[in-house]
């Protein structure tokens, strides 16, 4: 029995290997030619083994992809470039523009009241976040500090 699963694991490492070779790209295949790489996984095992170990193109190192492991199947390049929005400069240029934008359009009000009135905060980004908080509210002039609020 045991002779049996050594049997069928080689010929499933054999038949992996071949798919792998036949999916790689000839200039991703490392170390041989490619299809000196097909002659050398015909010896038994040990051929399957060197290619994995010396031969296989590796995961990412090419912008081809089409290696095995992890990304290997479904074919294509993986995408290349910023994955979550706060990786993509863009994203950052435009928030940081609108937090600009939104606290200059706070000054411009507050210079137009004459400066009376709370300071409000800037209208929530599109994501919900809010803006900047508003200061505390000012001391009555005859109050000494820590007092405002226990009277």
């Amino acid at each position: 029995m045991g002779r049996f699963v050594l049997a069928i694991a080689a010929v499933a490492l054999h038949l992996y290997v071949l798919v792998d070779l036949t999916r790689a790209r000839s200039e991703d295949v490392r170390l041989l030619p490619r299809w000196l790489w097909f002659l050398v996984s015909l010896m038994p095992v040990v051929g399957p083994a060197a290619y994995l170990l010396a031969g296989q193109p590796r995961v990412g190192g090419s912008p081809g992809g089409g290696g095995g492991g992890p990304g290997g199947i479904g074919g294509g390049p993986r995408p290349r470039g910023p994955v979550a929005p706060d990786d993509d400069p863009d994203f950052l240029k435009r928030l940081d523009e609108q937090s600009w934008a939104a606290r200059m359009e706070q000054l411009r009000r507050q210079r137009e009241t004459g400066g009376r009135g709370a300071v409000t905060p800037p209208p929530a980004d599109a994501d919900g976040a809010p803006g900047q908080q508003a200061p505390p509210p000012a001391r009555a002039p005859d109050e000494a500090p820590g007092e405002g609020a226990t009277r």
